[in-house]
């Protein structure tokens, strides 16, 4: 158990890393270094379209090495594994560049008109495609191998980095936008090499191949699981990007894909927490179905959605009630400023997902977990669908729109289900409490003045600092004196302690 706890601890750090450089990349220096079409294409369908391509070429590997490398325990077997992992994508792979190959002029179509350099960079997605394919598998190997601090390392800090490090040469006018396209493909070629040299250091790298897995008695299971992944996982590496897929066919192309990212990059910062807490959780709820303990599942349902709701309420709270000195501090303000409602909506939809609590992982480990993909395929429908109507309207504010309202009609869908099914619901008074904080908290800063000069720093972070101290005064506080989550304030309380102790002992 302890390397898992060691293992998991190192991966958490680095994600947490890899969150705060990605974020300085696009709000800060990519956002300095590029037009808004560049960035459009850069960072927000460069790294997007592949990862989406990728779900399918993968054809479920990952899930699978998981879910059956327990039945592949001895050295001969592990090579055959290890075969499995490098040789299926390949099958994915190829099926992926011949569609997409055979589909170009279907893709020349929707994008010639409104971003046409989507349609002059179409062949970099197919090694884009294949760096990250076998980046996952790589990954994927070395974590059933409780090895994930390094591959994480590689994937969410290393190849940050090395995006810093081009996107700086092309802002000083060293290398051309095409030297930077093309290297940022030759960066995934060296985090491959770099995940190889890991694997070939612990041991763990095979020089050959062993076909033997096809006669496997597991296999069977294992092409049908994979099959059974491939289609929920298809759903759930487009759900976050449809915005992205879409708006560059339409007026305004990469320019309001740009703009939309930045501001959906700042609402997204509201959802980090939920990782966490489903990491945390979805053991327990999988333990409890395990002993038909429904009461322990819906009490975890009902702390897991007002906890939630707490926190992405309150760092809402913070981003919209600072949103004018926050895009302010950003350079090209003038510009992305226009993506304010963006953040609005997409925040909203990011508090109402958590406000619902878990109720996808008490759906996937019940007896009903098939109808998850079903709702996922629902909401993926519903996004495509919801988009091209809004987007021609409203631009990136229609795509925003077509996220809220999604988002709210499918967790509605699956709290009905689960209703329904098991009896069980998230909310309690506790809910209706924070609504109640949150408009509180709001209102005492919405009639205190923006500041007169946004230009100057000290102004701006001053601003930032009373809204901000209001805010945590006001609903922070009502949370603890109206004692609304036991756990956040006995949280507070540890907290307190610690401190005080630390003060003393310092004295």
């Amino acid at each position: 158990m302890g390397i898992i706890v060691r293992q998991g601890f190192k991966s958490s750090i680095v994600s947490y890393v890899g969150v705060i450089i990605g974020t300085f990349n696009i709000l800060i220096l990519y956002n300095q270094f590029m037009t808004q079409e560049q960035l459009g294409l850069y960072a927000s369908t460069l790294l997007t379209f592949p990862v989406i391509y990728m779900s399918f070429a993968l054809l479920g590997v990952p899930s699978v090495a998981v879910r059956f490398h327990s039945r592949f325990q001895d050295d001969a077997s592990r090579r055959q594994l290890f075969t499995f992992i490098i040789i299926t994508p390949l099958v994915g792979l190829a099926a992926f560049i011949s569609l997409y190959l055979l589909f170009k002029p279907l893709y020349l179509k929707f994008y010639l008109d409104h971003s046409p350099l989507l349609v002059k960079y179409y062949y970099v997605f197919i090694p884009l495609t294949v760096g990250m394919v076998y980046l996952l598998a790589l990954e994927s190997y070395s974590r059933i191998n409780l090895r994930i601090a390094v591959p994480s390392l590689i994937r969410e800090v290393g190849l940050r980095l090395l995006n810093s490090l081009l996107v700086i040469l092309f802002g000083f006018k060293i290398i051309s936008f095409d030297t930077l396209v093309w290297l940022t493909v030759l960066s995934y070629a060296l985090a491959i090499a770099a995940m190889l040299i890991y694997l070939y250091f612990q041991k763990r790298l095979y020089t050959s191949l062993d076909f033997g897995f096809i006669k496997h008695p597991a296999f069977r299971e294992m092409y049908r699981y994979g099959l059974w992944v491939l289609l929920g996982g298809a759903s759930a590496a487009l759900l976050p990007h449809i915005e992205k897929v879409l708006l560059p066919a339409f007026e305004g192309g990469l320019s309001n894909t740009a703009i939309f990212d930045i501001a959906s990059r700042i609402a997204l910062v509201i959802s980090i927490p939920r990782n966490s807490i489903v990491m945390i959780s979805a053991p327990i709820i999988s333990e409890a179905y395990a002993k038909n303990d429904i009461a322990h599942i819906d009490n975890i349902y009902k702390k897991s959605s007002l906890n939630l709701f707490i926190i992405g309420t309150f760092l809402f709270l913070g981003i919209w009630c600072n949103i004018d000195s926050i895009f302010g501090l950003i350079p090209k303000s003038d510009i992305y400023s226009q993506g304010k409602w963006v953040v609005f909506m997409v925040g909203v939809s990011k508090i109402f997902d958590m406000a619902t609590g878990l109720n996808t992982e008490i759906l996937t480990n019940s007896k009903f977990y098939r109808y998850d993909i079903v709702f996922m395929l629902f909401f993926t429908i519903m996004l495509l669908l919801s988009n091209q109507l809004l987007i021609p309207i409203y631009g990136y504010n229609g795509a925003a729109a077509a996220a809220l309202f999604s988002t709210i009609t499918y967790n509605f869908l699956k709290l009905f289900f689960i209703k329904n099914k098991m009896g069980i619901q998230p909310f309690t008074i506790g809910t209706v409490k924070v609504a109640f904080l949150a408009a509180l908290a709001y209102l005492s800063v919405y009639f205190i003045p923006a500041p007169t000069d946004s230009k100057v720093l000290s102004t701006v972070l001053f601003d930032i600092l009373l809204r901000s101290v209001l805010v945590t005064t006001i609903f922070g506080g009502g949370i603890l004196v109206w004692k609304v989550s036991e756990d956040i304030s006995a949280g507070f309380n540890l907290g307190w302690q610690f401190f005080k102790t630390s003060l003393l002992r310092h004295k």
